[in-house]
């Protein structure tokens, strides 16, 4: 059987990015078995996709910082890899300044995917394209390896387990309502909690229930935000798992978010969304149907009441 491994050892948002470009290989080589390499805690997320065979946990490496690693853990994991003997080894990472000197360590019969500047008529290896949004990177890639597209778009999947699991929770909302995710893994990127308040004010006012989310480790910020806010909220912080926060999105009137994770699972789910962009990237990073979804960057003046005008112009 003829093997191939990604590696993507990133977060919730870089994978949803990915999916595309990963559905593209599945459909193109329907018989081969497509495994996935990336951090442990996003396995959920990733046996999610059809398009994933296996999923293989990544230790961590010294020179990446997403998690804490151990050495005699990595030079277990790499025994593993070399006995894998893939076919095909493809680096979704970044441009490979890190990972494809250590990706050589696995030994597969071909590694191919992005380097910082590629020799002219290497077949193997795509110049980083920074210009790029994030989806249509990953796409470039395997396009550049004659690879068929047969669709761009980020998708979510969806189970009945999900809205099984999702029904306790549906009790505590009365639409319409909106979702104020006030946190990020990057401190930077997270706009001032009280602008977030000012907004959800609005969204109220206009008649909708304000849903507040995160995950455990922004507890204190959501917490923050609801005390902040004079009117009754529903604070789902750290109460969802994926499924869940897929349900709620998929009925939720609109999100409201800084640049994280769940804008990505918003786009995925076609759900209406304000974006706040603190790193300058929205070109990147924001959703890309600006019919559904609006990103604003913050790295340049953006007054109140232009964000305002557009939340009234996509609630429904």
């Amino acid at each position: 059987m003829f093997k191939i491994a990604i590696f993507r050892a990133l977060h919730l948002g870089d994978l949803l990015c990915s999916i595309p470009a990963i559905g593209a290989l599945k459909f193109n080589y329907p018989n081969a078995k497509l495994y996935f390499i990336g951090l442990p805690h996003m396995r959920a997320l990733m046996k999610r996709y059809d398009c994933i065979d296996e999923y293989i946990d990544f230790p961590g490496h010294p020179a990446l910082p997403e998690i804490p690693y151990d050495p005699n853990e990595l030079a277990r994991f790499i025994l593993r890899m070399q006995a894998e003997n893939f076919d095909l080894l493809v680096q979704m990472q970044g441009d490979g300044t890190i990972v494809n000197d250590f990706l050589t360590q696995f030994r597969a019969k071909r590694l191919v995917g992005f380097t910082p500047l590629a020799a002219v008529g290497d077949s193997d290896w795509l110049t980083y394209p920074n210009h790029l949004h994030e989806v249509e990177r990953h796409l470039a890639l395997v396009r550049f390896l004659g690879i068929q597209v047969v669709s761009s778009t980020m998708y979510y999947p969806m189970f009945p387990a999900d809205w099984a699991a999702y029904e306790p929770i549906k009790s505590e909302m009365v639409p319409p309502f909106v979702i104020v995710h006030v946190g990020s893994r990057d401190e930077a990127r997270r706009w001032p909690i009280e602008n977030f308040a000012h907004l959800a004010r609005h969204m109220y006012n206009k008649g909708y229930q304000i849903i507040l989310t995160g995950v455990p480790a922004e507890r204190i910020l959501v917490d923050k935000l609801q005390r902040l806010l004079e009117f009754p909220t529903v604070n789902l912080c750290s109460k969802l798992d994926l499924g869940m926060l897929g349900c709620l999105l998929k009925e939720a009137s609109l999100l409201l978010c800084n640049c994280t994770g769940i804008s990505h699972v918003a786009a995925a789910l076609q759900t209406r969304s304000v974006v706040i962009s603190m790193d300058g990237e929205p070109k990147r990073w924001g959703p890309l149907n600006k019919k559904l979804h609006t990103t604003f960057d913050l790295t340049v003046p953006v007054a109140m009441a232009q964000i305002e005008r557009e939340i009234n112009r996509l609630l429904p």
